[in-house]
């Protein structure tokens, strides 16, 4: 029997470029709490984004969000863990970075991630420059490390498809941080590289909370679509991904219906009776 659902929110519950969940989608996670599934939204977005982003009464139990940086409790917005980077690794990261011509912003610590430092030195990707306008203000541009002042919650490069070699690079290079890759929710195009404090991702941290409610994660459930919901997937006794994620994905998973033709209803319908 199903005890918990761990789903992803953009491209899975929210379909890209959807500005609201649809009430199929809604009532399907009604349903799953009304029959005591715990609920577990696992997403990128950081708190600030959630908050301007779902409705009040968005039927989850709980968000790890941040990729995995922190947990949230969602009805009362209580903040349960934070899993972040201290000021010597920020500056660490920062340091190998500054020697691509690349640019990155640097989120600071939650629960004001949606604030960052940024490095703007060649050419601005489209994705980069729309994500500076869509946070007017909350943006401060640096050129060199030393304005960085604390630490971070993640750093975020935005690369195009012929930079995707540079995604395996600052990987190899930061390998004692955790770096993952995902689509930009965006242009749904651009790769986004993260790089996190050692070991967080969605995984691990659905992991802590799964321990915090005696609960193991062959008793979950799972439905993403993109490559940041790997390490979730490959843990759930019961993993699914739309249909409209990338070919590799659906190839190592069983799929469900695309996010606009509400999998995420069917999903939690059919693992109501698993």
């Amino acid at each position: 029997m199903i005890k918990a659902i761990i789903i992803d929110l953009d491209g899975t519950t929210l379909p890209r470029n959807w500005h609201q969940i649809s009430e199929e989608n809604r009532v399907a996670l009604e349903e799953a709490g009304q029959q005591g599934v715990i609920r577990i939204l696992a997403t990128g977005r950081s708190v600030f984004s959630l908050n301007n982003t779902l409705p009040e009464g968005l039927p989850v139990d709980y968000m790890v969000f941040s990729s995995g940086a922190g947990i949230m409790h969602w009805d009362d917005k209580e903040i349960l863990l934070t899993r972040e980077l201290s000021a010597e690794e920020t500056r660490d990261i920062a340091t190998h970075l500054w020697k691509y011509d690349i640019n990155f912003t640097i989120q600071q610590r939650i629960p004001d991630n949606h604030h960052f430092y940024y490095r703007n030195i060649s050419s601005l990707h489209e994705d980069f420059r729309r994500r500076i306008e869509n946070y007017p203000g909350l943006g401060t541009p640096i050129s060199s490390t030393d304005e960085i002042r604390g630490g971070a919650t993640q750093f975020l490069v935005i690369l195009d498809s012929e930079q995707l070699q540079l995604h395996g690079e600052i990987e190899q290079k930061l390998s004692d941080y955790s770096v993952i890759r995902s689509t930009s929710p965006i242009d749904n195009q651009a790769i986004w590289t993260e790089v996190f404090a050692p070991d967080v991702n969605k995984g691990t941290s659905c992991q802590l909370l799964l321990n915090q409610l005696n609960l193991r994660y062959e008793e979950c459930a799972g439905l993403g679509n993109d490559y940041n919901d790997i390490d979730f997937l490959n843990r759930c006794g019961h993993p699914f991904i739309v249909s409209n994620a990338p070919e590799s994905l659906r190839e190592q998973f069983d799929t469900m219906p695309a996010d606009e033709d509400n999998g995420l209803a069917a999903f939690v319908r059919h693992s109501l009776n698993l």
